[in-house]
């Protein structure tokens, strides 16, 4: 596979990082996780899938570590370790970022700090030129959302450990929330419910696994049952517990709460004029955190707005980047709205 025109998109992300190319699609997404030596961070044993596999699993002389936390880098240099070989990996050759045009995801509510550790990774990648785009801008672009008029948009994107509402129109932001709560968080509160109600404690892994199967923001039909293995909070030896989605759905009922009320209080917040083009344009849900099964019919529910999720919600911040790392006249227009900065 070959890089069009020397530009990529990578969307940078606490649970997962995807590399994605214009016109070509999502090319690899993987975990975003390195596991190294404790005693020397320089060795590294396994990065993105290979590395997250091996959570919970790793000896006393291993770390695992997570270059991005609540959407922001928290080790430049793992960062860009990580960028570098899943890029190199989705194209099957070596130094594919060197003079590259990358465009990466930024929260709207990013600090300096952190604008500007993001750009030392991406520097340390060696590509030429690095593009950090608003990521509900990235999103719409990726979902096909039209935002150049002069009419509101509302663009949610979902993601692991943040969740970004924002209102759009004329190729920028005119309201923005961030919400250090993402996808993580229902699995938190899975875990949470299973120690509270069924007395058995479970893994990350575990919680993310039934949140994908069983996992619903509508009261479930389902009658499936399945069999979840974890410690007993009685004595701490291994049991096995019956679950059903019903479980789930109670266990996933206070952060998707906690999501309605954000959004309400974002539409609250919003002027008068662009929150009557919401009420017809209505809210485009991006992000990891758009599949659970049922929240689009939730929201719109709970607002009374039309509420829109893309085929594969989990691409659009990647393909959005993408797409804006070969378009320097949209580069333009979304730099002179304050949408992106470049490095």
């Amino acid at each position: 596979m070959a890089i069009a025109g020397g530009n990529l998109g990578i969307d940078l992300g606490s649970a997962s990082t995807a590399i994605c190319f214009p016109g070509q699609g999502v090319a690899l997404r993987e975990a975003t996780y390195v596991l190294v030596l404790e005693r020397d961070e320089k060795e590294v044993i396994a990065l993105g899938d290979d590395a997250k596999s091996l959570l919970g699993r790793t000896d006393e002389e291993s770390c695992l570590i997570a270059p991005i936390m609540d959407g922001a880098v928290a080790d430049t240099d793992m960062a860009t370790l990580l960028m570098t070989e899943l890029a190199e990996k989705a194209v099957g050759r070596r130094r594919v970022m060197d003079k590259a045009r990358v465009a990466l995801p930024i929260s709207p509510g990013a600090t300096k700090v952190e604008r500007a550790a993001l750009m030392r990774a991406a520097a340390g990648t060696g590509a030429r030129r690095t593009i950090a785009v608003k990521t509900p801008v990235a999103a719409a672009v990726g979902a096909g959302v039209e935002f150049h008029e002069p009419r509101g948009v509302m663009q949610i994107v979902l993601g692991s450990s943040t969740t970004e509402i924002s209102v759009l129109s004329m190729n920028g932001i005119v309201a923005a929330r961030s919400m250090r709560v993402g996808g993580n968080a229902f699995d938190e509160a899975i875990q949470r419910y299973l120690r509270r109600e069924k007395g058995v404690i479970v893994g990350a892994r575990t919680a993310e696994d039934l949140k994908r199967d069983l996992g619903s923001a509508i009261e479930p039909k389902d009658e499936t049952i399945v069999r979840v293995k974890g410690r007993s909070t009685e004595n701490g030896r291994p049991v096995s517990v019956e679950i059903n989605a019903k479980d789930i759905y109670h266990a996933l009922e206070t952060p998707i709460e906690n999501l309605v009320d954000a959004i309400r209080d974002a539409l609250a917040n919003t002027p008068a004029e662009l929150a009557g083009d919401i009420m017809e344009t209505g809210i485009h849900l991006s992000g990891g955190g758009a599949l659970l099964v049922g929240l689009d019919k939730r929201l719109r529910k709970e607002t009374s707005i039309p509420v829109m999720v893309s085929e594969n919600p989990q691409d659009d911040v990647a393909i959005g980047l993408a797409m804006i790392s070969a378009e320097e006249r949209v580069i333009a227009r979304l730099n002179a709205t304050g949408a992106l900065f470049e490095a």
